[in-house]
């Protein structure tokens, strides 16, 4: 009964799962439309979405902004499947303006985000978003080179 127990393979790939997981993306694109909303802006483009979703999935910090901005990135089909995903269980309302499409949250969307808040879910990932939401805008986005 005293033998040290050995862990082997890689510890860190098993953390990593989140990532692939829809139900954490779709939770993610929730506080990300709900922290970019402020007293103007009443709805927010995939463009923001996909940025600062995909920069919390690489854990990048927020003092590398300029250096992300500056370089193409793409955007992923998973994101448009949990997009999908969010609007078929009711979270999102999509609007299209002058054929701009953007998102934001519905009232049972609002409800996921506040019970997250309230029962203190995923903390640092929040924080995270947060920090992200505060630091991107939207005119600095529209300068950003998407490959699709």
């Amino acid at each position: 009964m005293s033998d040290k127990v050995i862990i082997k393979g890689n510890k860190i790939k098993i953390l990593d799962g989140y990532q692939d997981n829809d139900q954490i993306n779709i939770l993610m694109i929730l506080l990300i439309i709900k922290y970019s909303i402020n007293g103007k802006t009443l709805s927010i483009p995939l463009k923001k979405i996909a940025f600062i979703l995909d920069v919390v999935k690489k854990n990048i910090s927020v003092n590398k902004l300029s250096t992300l901005l500056s370089s193409p990135w793409e955007i992923s089909g998973a994101l448009r499947k949990n997009i999908i995903l969010s609007h078929e269980k009711k979270y999102l309302i999509i609007k299209e303006s002058s054929g701009t499409i953007s998102f934001s949250l519905s009232s049972s969307g609002l409800l996921v985000v506040k019970d997250m808040e309230d029962n203190d879910i995923m903390p640092d990932i929040r924080n995270e978003i947060l920090q992200w939401c505060k630091a991107v805008s939207l005119s600095e986005l529209k300068k950003q080179q998407l490959i699709w």
